[in-house]
């Protein structure tokens, strides 16, 4: 572990940068629960709760995947595949630099200790939500970091039988709208409607991710969308996603037409579909990974803003 500052450890091992999607997903909830009931102390506490489960998440699938040497395989593969010199930049700017379990970053023994400190520490900090929203928060809760938690833990283990991206795609949603629900305390369409545009998204960045993995992959046994239906094939998919997303886009606006914004967002949908299908391009899996992420972070960003402003007039 010599070489290494102490910030730098911190923030690979916990992939902070990696916890913005997560917590962009909760205020999509909180900015809508906000034009209903004006709960700030709650909602401040929410997004802190998703950070902390974020870190959770990430160092606890690092560690199952370090288990079963999926991320050392997937590193392999990527480590020869971007030797050229001329898609460095891939590498230093797109790319997460590997399992900090691999790398030496952390050992097993301070791994689990910090897994364990961390879900502690969420749950801790989750009381307050609890006594604020009862029961049902607890039950929400518990399924959201569940199925987090079973995305690479044994036994489940859903990223490797073919559930992964289902998982995804229901725990970030599930994010948003427990956020929302929370401090609202009531069922509304329009939350539902914005819980699953970010869980469709959250799915495609799971797939585009999964893609520059396939070889990895293949080579442990572990099967997702990209190995069971291919490239091309999980291109289609996301595609599908991505149509899907945009019609949830269009029923929004009916409720407010300031959601029209989150259409801004196509060209990046566009450009990542054409990337993906330019197989004379042998990166063509790793080009699209900015786009794809630019796409989930803009959109939630436009929606916390169409709600703010929801706010700020409602405060008037």
């Amino acid at each position: 572990m010599e070489g290494y500052t102490l910030g730098y450890r911190v923030r690979n091992v916990l992939r902070i940068a990696y916890t913005l999607p997560f917590v962009l997903a909760s205020l999509t909830g909180v900015a809508y629960a906000l034009t209903v009931e004006q709960e700030w102390l709650v909602a401040l506490i929410i997004p802190l709760d998703v950070f902390i489960l974020a870190m959770f998440v990430n160092l606890s699938n690092d560690y199952y995947d370090y288990r079963s040497g999926v991320d050392k395989a997937r590193f392999e593969v990527m480590d020869a595949a971007m030797s050229d010199p001329a898609n460095k930049s891939l590498t230093d700017k797109f790319f997460w630099q590997g399992n900090s379990f691999d790398r030496g970053l952390i050992t097993e023994r301070t791994g689990l200790i910090l897994i364990a400190s961390l879900a502690l520490l969420a749950i801790a900090i989750s009381i307050p939500i609890i006594l604020f929203g009862g029961w049902l928060v607890v039950v929400l809760g518990l399924i959201a970091f569940l199925l987090a938690f079973f995305y690479t833990a044994p036994p489940l283990n859903l990223g490797a039988r073919g559930l992964g991206e289902l998982d995804v795609m229901i725990s970030f949603a599930l994010i948003s709208f427990f956020s929302f629900y929370v401090i609202a305390q009531e069922l509304s369409l329009a939350p539902v409607l914005i819980a699953l545009t970010v869980g469709l998204n959250a799915m495609n960045m799971r797939i585009v991710d999964e893609m520059s993995g396939l070889e990895a992959h293949q080579r442990t046994g572990e099967k997702d969308l990209v190995v069971i239906f291919g490239v091309d094939g999980a291109a289609n998919i996301m595609l599908a996603a991505m149509v899907a997303m945009y019609c949830l886009c269009a029923a929004l606006s009916y409720y407010d037409p300031w959601f029209l914004v989150l259409f801004l967002t196509v060209p990046l949908a566009v450009r990542a579909q054409r990337r993906l299908r330019n197989r004379g391009d042998r990166f063509r899996v790793m080009r699209p990974v900015l786009d794809v992420l630019k796409l989930a972070i803009v959109h939630a960003l436009l929606v916390i803003m169409v709600l703010s402003m929801r706010i700020a007039w409602t405060s008037l």
